[in-house]
């Protein structure tokens, strides 16, 4: 029952966009509001482990950001909208909680995977259908779009078969494109705690490959990147002392460094490669205008509101190109500065922070699965450079799990693992 719950609860998170184009927005309302439900009667049921942890120091930079949302709205321009954002935050963030109690962390692994893998494998099949259909394309089901709609509103433009991206089930290419870099992070950690047969491994691993080739997003390619050097580095880590430790950290920042300054004299050609401007496919004009806002209101922000509402000002019309109007910053970082001020940035540095710094702790112990927290941070976190993601939806749900919930705070020798599952197999 409970894994029932974790697997529509991920797939509904991970798979927003592709929901509500399936149900329309009051469907997937409804969908939200039962998930919640859910969430409540296991938070309920699991009262004493919630009261632990709820009440730790863990949950102090989560809770003082939520904290700092709400109280946006004395200052906001949109309190009534800023009022709505702020429930939407809670709520992830409390189905986030109440997956993380629901099953011990490594089933939770185990999960994750399965639902990744399963949208990476529902997406080809619906890519190949609407490619196959008569129309080619598929807006979202229960919408009345006028002539010539953008291209960016389909749910899928069917492409597979003339090279160009697929949106999937998930109905954005760069989501689909990240989700395949989960699937991939989440499959090899299983198979190297030895909790996934290598038969079931290498057909996976194909799949996340296939998938991240026909979205390919330069975002998840450098995500994908850097979760390669920490995983890299992690294992240098293990290797060494405490002074050994210091200087392969303090490498890896100067190679960083490096790296950054190079990728500057190669960024043209690798985003011309994969289809992109040298503008990161308008980022540096969104980054410019919402750079506007946060000098219009720099020390609180214009108040919380999470995506933006494209009928408030400052937001309508604000950030329109080829007829869409943008929702987002397009970098998590900056929509908070924006909406939160210094504050807001100072707090959600806090909450990072603090979850990297538990994370690497973690990474250096034996424990099965112990780096997995670490590798999923810095994909979520290279990714909030160029997407909002990181506010809301599985991405939050993600967050505030890392953040707060994994370790579990129990027994001390036994913080990641409460019971060790048998290997997946095909039998």
């Amino acid at each position: 029952m409970r894994d029932g719950y974790v697997l529509v609860a991920l797939f509904s998170l991970w798979n927003g966009d592709g929901m509500r184009d399936l149900l329309s927005w009051w469907g997937f309302g409804a969908v939200s509001l039962l998930l919640l439900a859910g969430a409540v009667v296991l938070l309920r049921q699991e009262r004493r482990r919630a009261r632990t942890l709820l009440v730790s120091w863990r949950a102090v930079p989560i809770a003082a950001f939520i904290a700092l949302c709400l109280v946006s709205t004395s200052w906001s321009d949109y309190p009534a909208l800023t009022i709505v954002g702020c429930l939407i935050q809670i709520a992830t963030a409390t189905v986030g909680v109440a997956i993380c109690l629901a099953r011990p962390p490594v089933r939770l692994a185990v999960l994750f995977a399965i639902v990744l893998q399963a949208t990476l494998g529902i997406s080809v099949l619906f890519e190949i259908g609407v490619a196959l259909s008569p129309g080619g394309q598929i807006l979202p089901l229960w919408t009345n779009y006028s002539a010539n709609v953008p291209g960016a509103y389909y749910w899928s433009n069917g492409l597979i078969f003339q090279g160009g991206r697929i949106q999937g089930f998930t109905a954005n290419a760069n989501l689909l494109c990240f989700q395949a870099l989960l699937a991939a992070v989440v499959t090899a950690s299983l198979a190297q705690a030895r909790l996934l047969a290598v038969r079931l491994l290498v057909p996976a691993l194909l799949l996340d490959a296939l998938v991240l080739v026909l979205s390919r997003s330069a975002t998840v390619i450098i995500a994908g990147g850097v979760v390669v050097v920490a995983a890299l580095v992690i294992a240098g880590l293990r290797r060494f002392g405490p002074g050994g430790r210091a200087a392969l950290l303090g490498a890896s920042v100067l190679f960083v460094a490096l790296v950054g300054v190079g990728s500057s004299r190669i960024s043209e050609p690798f985003l011309r490669l994969l289809g992109k401007g040298d503008d990161f496919t308008g980022r540096l004009e969104i980054w410019r205008l919402v750079g506007g806002l946060v000098k219009d209101e720099p020390i609180l922000g214009w108040g919380w509101i999470s995506y933006w509402a494209p009928w408030v000002h400052p937001f309508n019309g604000l950030v329109v190109r080829d007829g869409v109007q943008y929702l987002q910053a397009h970098n998590a970082y900056l929509d908070v500065q924006m909406q939160l001020g210094i504050p807001g940035l100072f707090a959600l540095v806090a909450v990072i922070g603090s979850a990297v710094y538990r994370a690497l702790r973690l990474a250096l112990t034996a424990r099965p699965l112990a780096v997995l927290p670490l590798l999923l941070l810095a994909a979520l976190l290279t990714q909030a450079i160029a997407e909002s993601r990181l506010l809301i939806e599985g991405n939050w749900a993600l967050l505030v799990a890392l953040s707060v919930a994994l370790p579990l705070p129990r027994h001390r020798a036994d913080v990641l693992v409460e019971e060790r599952p048998r290997t997946l197999s095909a039998g």
